[in-house]
């Protein structure tokens, strides 16, 4: 299994910092763009890919995504051939809820940090197997043959309460936010076959064009690019980060 990985962290049209980072590998990315190829089947080292997404401020929140993506890489790094996949969750609930308590204790120090949060939504390849990792608003799509998927669930109150008519801006879970933190985890290897993309984002994307909007791009080109330029287009109000990771 091949994956070809196109990436971009864009400012967006309003802000004047990037609250948001991407993670590749053992690579960060805030305000540039990469495009990598990996193959996933001759490597014996766990791969992660991600998006984060800071709130807090200029350093708030540029420093809480900077955190979370970085610690996130050390944990998988972590990880050797003879884990047992059994122990991963719990070993994730652990090493997550350390990256909490952290941005929890240095906000609490730092007036300029106080309230400083970040999302958090990765895929892990490990073992021959996928997984998703969710915790906040960033989102998870694979598109199949021109249909998008979403594969992550929003933590928001809108969705977590079921409540359409709630604020679906309102989140009620992230690194950093509350005494507490969960998250979402799935092996979503038989959800994903050859020619699949799967696409990260921040909000900053899925805020400013719905999943409709979304597919009917990817349907022009699989391009993160594509993708920035009409969120921008559509109003950029916040940072956009996309990685498209298509499997091959």
């Amino acid at each position: 299994m091949k994956l070809i990985v196109n990436a971009i962290s864009d400012v967006g049209n309003v802000r004047t910092n990037n609250e948001d980072m991407i993670l590749i590998g053992n690579e960060f990315l805030r305000d540039a763009s990469k495009n990598y190829e990996f193959d996933f089947e001759s490597s014996e080292h766990p791969f992660l890919i991600g998006v984060a997404d800071g709130m807090g401020g200029c350093k708030g929140g540029e420093y809480a995504s900077e955190i979370v993506v970085t610690e996130m890489n050390k944990v998988a790094r972590i990880l050797t051939n003879d884990f047992l996949l059994t122990d991963l969750k719990s070993f994730l609930k652990e090493k997550i809820t350390t990256i909490h308590l952290r941005l929890l204790d240095e906000g609490s120090k730092d007036s300029e940090k106080i309230g400083m949060g970040s999302t958090f939504v990765g895929i892990l390849f490990f073992q021959g197997s996928i997984f998703l990792i969710n915790v906040g608003d960033s989102r998870m799509y694979r598109l199949r043959e021109g249909i998008l998927t979403q594969l992550s669930r929003d933590h928001t109150l809108s969705e977590m309460a079921n409540n359409p008519s709630a604020p679906k801006n309102v989140i009620v879970n992230s690194f950093g936010a509350g005494e507490k933190i969960f998250f979402d985890f799935e092996d979503i290897s038989q959800r994903i076959i050859n020619d699949d993309a799967i696409i990260l984002c921040s909000d900053g994307l899925s805020s400013e064009l719905t999943d409709e909007g979304i597919e009917s791009l990817l349907s022009k080109s699989i391009d993160s690019a594509l993708l920035i330029e009409a969120a921008k287009k559509n109003g950029g109000k916040d940072n956009i980060s996309v990685i498209i990771c298509t499997i091959i």
